[in-house]
């Protein structure tokens, strides 16, 4: 069935894998986006910064929504994120995606998909983890028909104009290696492909299920 799609974050790791299985011509497809994408010049492309939705008059009603940004953070950001540099990921990870979320409701959207992050915890003294579990918890209160929210590891995968970092490469050969070890209620933990998680995402979106589904990695398939 054709359905009329809003995908926010198409230029990020995640997003990519996710405008790459929607861009398939059988639905109508709108990207909202900082920047526009020079190779998707057939699709409909939105510039915004998340900030001013509503004064944009470009886009009609929507049927579902997928949200899929975030502030890139290193990997040492993740385990602490020093007091400078909170307010500016909060207004991603947090205030953007509300946005996003409200405007979408707006123009009609029943369905909702999110990426967010395994561990996320609004109890926890970690700024991501804590932001993560808050923006999730905005999103299902705001009562759409179905919220599939995804909760990956670490990430695997080569971001469009962007070199793999030494660090990053060591870290995930290590993590790679012991993810083998993590079993039972690690499992979850182990570093997942950007793009499992988006065909697992948009795979759950695409079924009648209504309500709210957390996937973490056992539902992240090839």
């Amino acid at each position: 069935m054709s359905k009329n799609i809003l995908l926010a974050g198409a230029s990020g790791l995640v997003g990519g894998h996710i405008l790459d299985v929607l861009d398939d011509g059988n639905s109508e497809l709108t990207l909202l986006l900082r920047n526009k994408l020079q190779e998707k010049t057939h699709l409909k492309q939105v510039v915004t910064d998340f900030n001013s939705l509503d004064e944009l008059d470009e886009l009609n009603n929507i049927d579902e929504v997928y949200i899929a940004i975030g502030k890139k953070l290193s990997l040492f950001d993740l385990i602490y994120l020093k007091k400078e540099k909170r307010k500016d990921f909060e207004k991603v990870d947090f205030d953007c995606i509300k946005n996003i979320a409200i405007y979408a409701k707006k123009l009609g959207a029943k369905s909702i998909g999110l990426i967010s992050a395994i561990g996320a915890n609004e109890k926890s003294r970690n700024v991501y983890l804590n932001t993560k579990e808050r923006i999730e918890k905005e999103i299902i209160a705001m009562s759409f028909e179905k919220v599939v929210i995804a909760r990956p590891s670490h990430l695997l995968g080569k971001r469009k104009n962007e070199e793999i970092s030494v660090l990053i490469s060591v870290f995930e050969n290590i993590t790679n290696i012991l993810g083998h070890l993590m079993i039972g209620p690690l499992k979850k933990y182990r570093n997942v492909h950007a793009s499992n998680v988006a065909n697992s995402l948009v795979s759950k979106m695409n079924n009648t299920d209504s309500g709210i589904h957390i996937l973490d990695f056992d539902d992240f398939k090839n």
